[in-house]
This record gives structure tokens, sequence and C-alpha cells, in this order.
């Protein structure tokens, strides 16, 4: 990789920090920011991207690239490579994933600094300002720390009483043997109890059970009413995805780490996938992810941008929301840290299942605040089989 001629001028990243919050037991928001010679920044969020010592290394041979060169160069190189790695789907899945999530908290970062230096603000860089607020829904995952009803049913209580109209669970992570199906639906009953039947349950199975296991239990899942199944497979078993979302007539979410519009393509021309889940992390940077919501939405399907992680890549992801025409809303993981909104300066603005931008100034309106977060207190996630 090279980013080409050099540039001598302000306008050269100097530097590139790598900044990581470890939150809870099982996540850490991870970012980074380049600085140019006249003090510009941009951040970006590479969260998820797998083992953080391959990560970090990876990390720190996309800085020796971009140092000493414009924004407009460097995610000219990085978005180069992005494409590479998207079109080539030959090598190890999990490296490649890896590459393309550290590229896409680089894009996402030079893109805020690109911003920043022509002075708009990085809704309007991109096409379309932000509008004073956008829909939200809550993502229960991350806050859990035991694998019970009260648990699953605590976490949906804080959705509730934060004003979220739908919420997201994924409650076949984690369980192991003969009775996983049955807690998992249990768990997810308990949330169904806790919200009532006006707030949208949305059912994540991280292809966690496998499709005849699903079919089987349609009676139970139809009891749920979820207002979509996520990734209940892979996203190129075709006739997997088929089945759930004829059997169970619910709509199918999916597509969190789709890089190119060669993955999305099967799915959508055989009418499996309702809605579109870009990343703009995993995707390999919010360009990208832009790229393939408006691919989705031509092709008639929804779009709702894929985001469990931290602020900063909740305010990238907000602000390729803008961009989409009818996107619907954004996933926010809550309950992880008390902390959370703090991370970012100004502060991360969520009211009655609303999120605020901070788009006043230029760039993405928000930068990495002094803040350090110590590590939430709590156990690994405790199974429990109810009889």
């Amino acid at each position: 990789m090279s980013a080409g001629t050099s540039t001598s001028d302000d306008a050269a990243i100097v530097s590139v920090a790598c900044v990581s919050h470890d939150v809870t037991w099982r996540t850490s928001w991870d970012t980074v920011r380049v600085r140019t010679a006249d003090g510009s920044a941009g951040i970006g969020e590479l969260s998820d991207a797998g083992t953080r010592e391959l990560s970090d290394r990876y990390a720190a041979e996309l800085s020796d690239v971009v140092v000493g060169h414009s924004a407009e160069e460097a995610l000219a190189v990085v978005g180069a490579e992005s494409h590479r790695l998207s079109e080539n789907r030959a090598g190890p899945t999990q490296d490649r994933r890896l590459r393309l999530t550290v590229l896409g908290g680089f894009e996402a970062a030079l893109c805020d600094l690109a911003a920043t230096r022509s002075g708009m603000g990085l809704p309007e860089w991109y096409g379309r300002a932000a509008a004073p607020e956008f829909p939200c829904y809550a993502n229960l995952n991350r806050a859990l720390h035991k694998r019970t009803p009260d648990e699953f049913a605590r976490i949906a209580k804080l959705a509730v009483a934060e004003g979220f109209t739908a919420v997201k669970c994924a409650p076949f992570d984690f369980l192991v043997g003969s009775k996983r199906v049955q807690l998992g639906l249990r768990l997810a009953a308990a949330v169904r109890e806790t919200i009532g039947d006006d707030i949208e349950l949305r059912l994540d199975l991280h292809g966690h059970v496998p499709v005849g296991e699903i079919l089987a239990a349609e009676r139970a899942f139809a009891e749920l009413r979820p207002a979509w199944i996520e990734d209940p497979t892979g996203i190129a078993d075709l006739e997997g995805m088929r089945a759930v979302r004829e059997t169970l007539g619910v709509p199918i979410a999916g597509g969190e780490f789709v890089a190119s519009k060669a993955e999305l393509e099967p799915a959508l021309s055989a009418g499996v996938l309702d809605v579109v889940m870009p990343d703009v992390k995993h995707a390999g940077g919010p360009r990208r992810a832009l790229e393939l919501a408006r691919f989705a939405t031509s092709a008639g399907a929804q779009v709702s941008l894929h985001n469990p992680t931290g602020p900063v890549s909740t305010a990238h992801s907000l602000a390729v929301s803008w961009q989409i025409d009818g996107c619907g809303p954004l996933e926010l993981a809550i309950g992880e840290h008390e902390g959370r909104a703090t991370v970012v300066s100004p502060a991360e603005q969520v009211r009655s299942g609303m999120i605020r931008p901070c788009c006043d100034g230029a760039g993405l309106g928000v930068d990495l605040s002094a803040r350090r977060l110590p590590m939430e207190a709590g156990p690994e996630p405790r199974i429990e089989f109810i009889g």
C-alpha cells in the first residue's frame, strides 16, 4: 500500500493515535485519531475487529501509510485496499474481516478529517445535512451479565424506561447443549413480557440455531411476535433464509459483515433479505457502507445500520443514516457503561429513543474526551437452565 506523493503543507497527517476503552468483560471501544500539521483531527472506531494484537499490528501498518499525506490522499489508498479486500473472498474469513474493520475505522477518521478541513459537517460532506434527531432501537445484548430471564427482563426494563419503542436481543448467544433453543426462547419471552405489546422486539439469532430447529419451534417464535429475525443463517444460505421467512412470516434482516455488492446481490435478487444492515466498521468504512445501503434500497430492501459498539461508531453511523432515503432506526447498545455518553465531547445525546447529532461545526462534530472509563464490574455470563 502506498498513498503516493507526500503532502508538505499543513494538510499533511503528522500523527495517528489508537485509544481503547475496556468497557466490560466482553467489550472494548477501540478508536483511532488522525491529526494534521495544522491541528485538524478526525476520529473513527474499529471495535470488534478481532484479536487486539492482530488489529493493533495492522493499525500500525496503516499508520505508516497515511502519515505524511493529506486526508484525500490517504482516503484514496484506504478505499482502494478496502475495495481489494471486499472483492477478494478467497482468503481466510477472519483475517479479511479484521482488516476491513481496521480499514473502516481509519476511513471514518479520514472522512471526519476531510470534512473538518473543508469546513463542512460530515453529513453535509456526504451530501445531505443532518436533521435535529434520528430514531434508535435499543440493543440489550452487551449489557447482560447473566443468561437468565430475570437479567434479560432487567435490561429490557431499562430500555422501556429510556423511552425506546423497539428493542433487540440475541437470546441464543453463549448457549450450548440440548436445551439451548428452549432456554433461548425463555429469555426472549422474558423480554416480550417486560416490554408489552406496543414495543417492537427484534431477534438476532447470530446463526446459532440450525434452520430445522427454528422451523420446529415455529409456534414459540410466533408467540414472541418478532418485528424481524436477524441472521437466522448465513447470508449465502438462500434456501435457509427463505424457509425461515416463509414459515415464520417474519422479515429477515442481515448483512452486518457484508463488504461488497456481490455478497448482497444473490439474497436481494432471491427476495429473501428484507432489511440490509451495513456496518460502517466491518464494511471497510462509512463510504462503502453507504454504497451498500444505496444498492440495497435500489433493490427494494430496507436499510437499518448495524451499530452495536461505541459512541464514535454511532456518530459515524448516524452521519451515514441521514444519506439513505427511508433509512430505518439506528441500532444503539444500552446499559453497558454509565459513562458511555462522556467518552466523546460533546457528550452523546439520546432522549426517548431519539439520538441528536452533534454536527453544529465542521466534521463529525465530536472528538474523544479526556475521560478514561473504568471497566464496568460484572461476572461473565452465567448460564442457568430452567426446567
